[in-house]
């Protein structure tokens, strides 16, 4: 092989570490989200103190860690639950590196539901009329 030769095969290499550059920024990623919903729908919820909105809601979550749930509602007791978010196998150290690399976003969504129960009725105070 002569000149041209050394050509051709520094090209190819040029191009496939282009074509692999590409791919890992075209490269997909983990995208995490919760779905909060209650009972009764239509509580007001917030996530460690963030409102969210009123159920059913959705939100992205970054951490695999614990999550502190509040839901209100007129007429109803607070509902509080803590949830714990674990990783699952397929983002522990090591596979997450292929994961990230896939060329697809990779979804994980939670599910969390509250229960609200009915605020018991209170009787104002009664009078005596002498």
């Amino acid at each position: 092989m002569g000149a041209s030769g050394d050509k051709i095969s520094q090209f190819r290499r040029v191009a496939a570490v282009a074509a692999a550059g590409a791919v890992l920024l075209a490269a997909g990623c983990v995208r995490s989200k919760v779905v909060v919903t209650s009972d009764p729908p239509g509580a007001d919820v917030s996530m460690n103190d963030v409102h969210l909105g009123r159920t059913p809601v959705e939100t992205p979550f970054t951490w695999y860690w614990y999550y502190d749930f509040k839901a209100e509602k007129d007429g109803y007791e607070t509902a509080i639950q803590r949830e714990r978010f674990k990783a699952p196998i397929y983002l522990w150290m090591g596979p997450d590196l292929l994961m990230e690399m896939m060329p697809f976003p990779v979804r994980d969504t939670r599910y969390v539901h509250l229960n609200l129960a009915p605020r018991p009725a209170v009787d104002g105070p009664e009078f005596a009329l002498d």
